[in-house]
């Protein structure tokens, strides 16, 4: 089974399900573009927190493996 390889940043959200909703769409989106598009992975999920009405979100950017030849 092939491994994933680490990630450069991985992040944690935790907090009221919109605000983390947001917040993860634009650090996302700022990362994914500071290390270049083109050459990173950036992979996002969300889940329902502890408490009612939050979610914990999370963000990983990993290098793009070179193409198999």
């Amino acid at each position: 089974m092939p491994t994933r390889p680490r990630p450069l940043v991985a992040v944690r959200l935790i907090g009221p399900t919109a605000a983390i909703t947001a917040h993860a769409t634009t650090i996302a989106a700022q990362l994914t573009a500071h290390y270049g598009r083109k050459r990173v992975t950036c992979r996002t999920s969300t889940r329902p927190a502890g408490y009612s009405g939050e979610s914990r979100s999370y963000i990983t950017i990993t290098s793009k493996e070179a193409p198999h030849g």
